[in-house]
């Protein structure tokens, strides 16, 4: 083993066990060994996947679990430190069973002498090596050091179990370089080869952890480029929603890649040509979907080189129009395109104007009145969410107090946060700002959040408590079409949910949605929620949610969205209700 010295973990609930192992190594002449000492299995766990230890020496018994349960799951998340399994007593049956599980070595406790033990270590540290140099001849590329075919099939067959079982979407990327066989022609091979491991580095570097293309199921090392051979390239993403996921993807591909390549001190440019498999909808096995995407890449290098094709057409009819209204999009902001109208909410008790629910609109002078459908779904795939979700904020403010200036301001308004928002760590700092810049209480601001918050509650859920313990008020929208959790709603509490307008519309004329509606006011005020209805169109619709206790509503019956100069004219007819105080309505 040499005189390095190693890193022992050791992981044995008995502090005596652990003595004696402690004591065993320093018998041992020639070797230095810094050791560490876990006695619970999910701190081992935790420890054993940083993968920063030489050798752990565990025991077989750990409370209510066993070594080899922490064997598996540590190996499961990616652990390549070699393990020897310790136990109190011989059971061949035992230690077949540790060494299929990926143990190096096992040893029977009491039994262990000073020299067995320091030999037991220096074999599993070599025979962990040598599995090592075996799995990467094996399942990697000796040029570039990528995953291969071998170990890119592996992954990919899980990558579409999974998505299969969860009913998710993948998308398999395959790609060559455009014009690569003149390089070889006109620099060498040597070159070429170059050019191929210096492409791989910048491939792999722009790739997230999730972006799962090559990986064995034991292999936590974040590889998700794979080369099957020559200058082709495959990559998998696993963690999509929407086939235009792929595309912010392709674009940092080509972007990588517009950098001058050096070789030889000469500078190379290269481009490359992608085609795009979609996973279910392509097809639902790994050939079809490898075969789909060639063919659509070899429909890319007809289409000029330099470019990407879905296998599907439609789908790249549907990606250049995102595309294009992606770049009409950004340049809105600037020539000030969008705006802001605003439709009231009405206390159902006092039949108040309480709120104004500040919605979005895009002035396109091509293409008219856009509604938030037609765009918000590409502002939040590109990015552009959290730069129009801003001027949203300030807009809002803005008017409310040029409102309040003038004796026309309603009790406070509702704005719409994105999720994608919550992923800037200065939100609820970007709130304080703008309410200090205009002057304006917390309470006079609503947020009103989807069920997406649900999937991200780490990111979202610390901010929502923060601006709600600013004064704002938090409601969960659309309420009734996703998959809430009810003890969120319980433990967070908050404002109010809103009841979606797909199942207002329907009260008249379906009783099961007067039952689910019913269900969820009740629900709610059992949890002192109020609640808003959404889209209330007639009479009737507004007498059922009275009559079952619904505390607010909105909709065409009170008001279509209005242009924020027609909003003072329309307050006035309620004036007498918009100065009720805001405690008298909390």
């Amino acid at each position: 083993m040499g005189k390095e010295q190693l890193k022992i973990l050791i992981v044995d609930d008995d502090e005596d066990d652990y003595v004696m192992t402690r004591d065993l190594l320093s018998e041992v002449h020639g070797s230095r060994f810094k050791l560490d000492w876990e006695t619970s299995y999910e701190s081992a766990l935790n420890t054993l996947g940083s993968n920063n230890h030489d050798v752990c020496l565990m025991d077989y018994r750990l409370g209510e679990h066993n070594g080899l349960q922490l064997l598996n799951e540590a190996i499961a998340k990616g652990c390549r430190v070699p393990i020897i399994m310790m136990t109190g007593q011989g059971d061949q049956a035992i230690d077949m069973e540790a060494m299929k599980a990926g143990a190096e070595d096992y040893l029977v406790k009491g039994t262990i002498q000073a020299s067995m033990l320091e030999r037991s270590i220096r074999y599993a540290i070599e025979r962990r090596k040598a599995k090592e140099q075996i799995r990467q001849i094996a399942y990697y590329d000796h040029l570039t050091h990528l995953p291969n075919r071998v170990l890119f099939l592996d992954r990919f067959k899980h990558a579409i179990a999974h998505a299969g079982r969860y009913h998710r979407i993948a998308a398999v990327m395959f790609f060559d370089l455009d014009n690569f066989k003149h390089i070889n022609d006109t620099l060498g091979h040597s070159a070429g080869d170059e050019l191929l491991k210096k492409v791989a580095d910048r491939l792999a570097g722009l790739v997230r952890k999730t972006d799962y293309v090559a990986r064995l199921h034991t292999d936590n090392s974040g590889d998700t480029i794979a080369r099957l051979g020559g200058d082709e390239f495959t990559l998998l993403l696993t963690e999509i929603t929407h086939f235009r996921d792929a595309v912010k993807v392709v674009q940092r591909i080509h972007d990588t890649l517009s950098e001058p390549f050096v070789l030889s001190g000469q500078e190379v440019f290269v481009t490359a040509s992608i085609g795009i498999a979609i996973y279910p909808d392509d097809g639902n096995d790994i050939e079809t979907l490898l075969k789909n995407a060639d063919a659509a890449m070899y429909h890319a290098k007809e289409h000029g080189k330099n470019n990407f094709q879905f296998y599907r057409q439609e789908m790249n009819a549907t990606t250049l129009e995102d595309l294009q209204m992606e770049g009409r999009l950004r340049k809105a902001l600037e020539r000030e395109e969008l705006c802001l109208y605003y439709q009231p909410i009405m206390d159902l008790r006092t039949r108040h104007i309480i709120s104004l629910e500040a919605l979005l609109r895009w002035n396109a002078p091509d293409l008219g009145l856009l509604l938030p459908d037609k765009f918000i779904p590409i502002a939040e795939a590109s990015g552009l969410i959290t730069p129009i979700g801003e001027w949203v904020l300030d807009t809002a403010c803005r008017q409310y107090k040029t409102w309040h200036e003038k004796g026309s301001a309603p009790l406070r308004v509702s704005v719409n946060l994105s999720t994608q928002q919550f992923k800037r760590h200065d939100l609820a700092d970007m709130v304080a700002r703008s309410l200090d810049l205009y002057g304006l209480e917390a309470q006079s601001l609503e947020f009103d959040v989807n069920e997406d918050v649900m999937r991200e509650q780490e990111t979202t859920i610390p901010v929502l408590r923060t601006l709600k313990n600013m004064g704002s008020r938090v409601s969960i929208d659309n309420f009734g079409t996703g998959s809430y959790s009810f003890r969120f709603l319980k433990d967070f509490k908050p404002y109010a949910i809103k009841i979606d307008i797909s199942l207002v519309k329907e009260i008249c004329t379906s009783a099961d949605c007067r039952d689910v509606i019913s269900a969820i006011i009740s629900m709610a005020h059992s949890l002192k929620l109020g609640v808003i209805a959404t889209g209330v169109e007639t009479e009737e619709q507004m007498d059922f949610l009275v009559e079952q206790g619904c505390d607010e509503m909105q909709g065409f019956l009170l008001s279509p969205p209005l242009p924020a100069d027609e909003v003072p004219g329309f307050l006035q007819r309620y004036k007498n209700e918009t100065t009720i105080a805001y405690e008298e309505i909390k």
